[in-house]
């Protein structure tokens, strides 16, 4: 019945002469399908049947000497501000950086096993805050011995990325678009929120949360990494309240 209906609305709009309502349509749904017609089968122009998506994220790095954490889709709206980043939000986001790249999985246990072995108090919190630091020195001594194609990867993770950075109120990744909250405060479609599966306690869950800002970090040789900054939910235990 719908279908229908709506598709009775869109030949009402055929009509030009109102004197002439069935010739009108006739002739507009006879230009509909001859443009139709060449919107396939013509080559080399765009038309709607083969225009990029709305929400398409571009194309990713296949370089074989970038790591696959430089290499991901992503398109950022606008070009974003351009400033230098707090210091917080700067070792948190090196920090997730390294800790999530595959790459860097053997030198994260080496250097917890070194925390080990001097029997360093809050193993954990001294991880976090001398990882950056070792790792490049030790990816600059394999560096001046081999430059292997391993070594040559790791080496624009190990420098660093600029202390300045850009920051956005939305991209695209995977076809889907994100929002800061910021944005989203006074509109009807909400894309600020987000669900992801983590860790706790040795247990798969699920984290929620808000996006509240959008980081991009910039490594050697232009390779970019967009981070978003949450706000997650703590869920509610037995006869507790929700908290943020």
């Amino acid at each position: 019945m719908y279908k229908t209906e709506r598709y009775l609305c869109k030949l009402k709009r055929y009509v030009r002469n109102k004197a002439r309502p069935e010739g009108s349509i006739a002739k507009g749904y006879l230009i509909n399908e001859c443009l139709t017609f060449c919107s396939i089968y013509r080559t080399g122009i765009e038309t709607r049947f083969n225009r990029e998506d709305r929400n398409d994220d571009g194309f990713s790095n296949k370089d074989e000497l970038i790591l696959d954490i430089f290499s991901k889709c992503v398109r950022p709206f606008g070009d974003g501000n351009y400033d230098t980043i707090p210091k917080k939000d700067f070792d948190m986001a090196r920090w997730y950086v390294l800790n999530n790249c595959e790459e860097v999985e053997p030198f994260l246990r080496e250097h917890k096993e070194e925390l080990m072995k001097q029997v360093v108090v809050n193993i954990e919190e001294k991880h976090r805050e001398q990882l950056p630091l070792w790792f490049k020195r030790k990816i600059m001594q394999l560096y001046n011995k081999e430059k292997s194609v391993s070594i040559i990867q790791l080496y624009p993770l190990a420098i660093g990325p600029d202390v300045r950075g850009r920051t956005y109120i939305g991209c695209t990744v995977n076809g889907v678009r994100y929002h800061i909250q910021r944005r989203d405060e006074l509109r009807k479609s909400q894309n600020c929120g987000l669900v992801v599966e983590g860790y706790h306690e040795n247990e798969v869950i699920y984290f929620y949360g808000i996006i509240t800002d959008m980081i991009e970090l910039e490594y050697l040789n232009g390779n970019p990494v967009l981070l978003f900054k949450c706000k997650w939910f703590d869920l509610p235990q037995e006869g507790t309240d929700a908290k943020r």
